[in-house]
């Protein structure tokens, strides 16, 4: 016999901001970056990562309701002007999460914790890397 869970089970948000990415820019995106020739042909690439964030706001019988993500999102590129582009596109696609639901969630709020900054590459590499990190307010749809 199963126990059944007495707390919600939030959604994936990772996989939440990767299908946002696939869907709305048609960049190849994921949690881990392809490997060799793999990885230069998926450019321009985003690497999605959560870093952290915290459950909240409980109600008085101990459920929560909301889930706050930090999510880290990585664009490489071939090209500074690429990535720059790039990067725009993917934190408009991501703001506009906000209201929406996809993957079992609902994105409640989403906001900006750090803007673009080049984050440096390897450096023998041709390839530009520049991040950002995002938050993003979700819960079980």
């Amino acid at each position: 016999m199963t126990t059944p869970l007495t707390a919600l089970v939030f959604p994936d948000v990772e996989e939440m901001v990767i299908h946002q990415i696939l869907d709305v820019l048609s960049y190849e995106a994921a949690t881990v970056r392809p490997e060799g020739d793999a990885f230069m042909e998926a450019l321009p690439f985003v690497q999605v990562t959560r870093i952290g964030g915290t459950r909240v706001t409980s109600t008085l019988d101990g459920r929560r309701l909301h889930d706050d993500a930090r999510i880290s999102l990585d664009v490489y590129a071939a090209s500074r002007v690429e990535a720059t582009d790039a990067m725009a596109r993917v934190r408009a696609a991501v703001e506009q999460m906000q209201g929406t639901s996809r993957n079992g969630g609902s994105v409640l709020r989403t906001w900006e914790e750090t803007g673009p900054a080049v984050r440096p590459e390897e450096p023998n590499s041709n390839v530009t890397r520049l991040g950002y990190t995002a938050g993003l307010r979700v819960r079980p749809a």
